[in-house]
């Protein structure tokens, strides 16, 4: 989704009126197209952040949020003060790789475990063995390596 569509999006399925309507009895003086271009700042801020966590950003009464559900989702919000919102929510193209446990890398770390665990055992038959200490020794390496 490009900024366009996301500004469109949020703007259009949020309530305006109803925020005009609490300004106007709060006495402050905004018009609709002063929130509207306020929203569509805040929504550029957000969409154009580079933090790879989560950003707010606020004008007036109004916030901007972005934020990454699981490294795979990411979701967009504008809110009033008084909760009237409006939420964009999407599968982005590629998952956080530095984020999330990737299978082939859970795979890996499950059987470096248990041959680990083989050389345990075999060194327990074996106490002697020098290079059986060594393998599990280089395998304690590697296992640390990969947390």
């Amino acid at each position: 989704m490009n900024l366009e569509q996301l500004q469109d999006k949020l703007i259009n399925d949020f309530n305006f009126d109803r925020v005009l309507e609490i300004l106007i009895k709060l006495d402050e003086k905004f018009t609709k197209e002063d929130l509207i271009e306020n929203a569509k700042g805040l929504i550029k801020m957000t969409y154009t952040s580079r933090e790879m966590d989560d950003v707010f950003f606020q004008a007036a009464y109004l916030t901007a949020t972005r934020s990454y559900i699981d490294g795979c989702e990411v979701h967009y919000s504008l809110n009033f003060s008084i909760d009237i919102q409006s939420n964009v929510e999407f599968e982005l193209p590629e998952p956080f790789k530095h984020r999330i446990v990737s299978e082939k890398e859970f795979i890996l770390r499950e059987e470096i475990s248990s041959l680990l665990e083989e050389n345990i055992l075999k060194l327990e038959e074996n106490k002697d063995d020098e290079f059986l200490k060594s393998n599990i020794s280089k395998i304690k390496e590697i296992l640390e390596i990969l947390d």
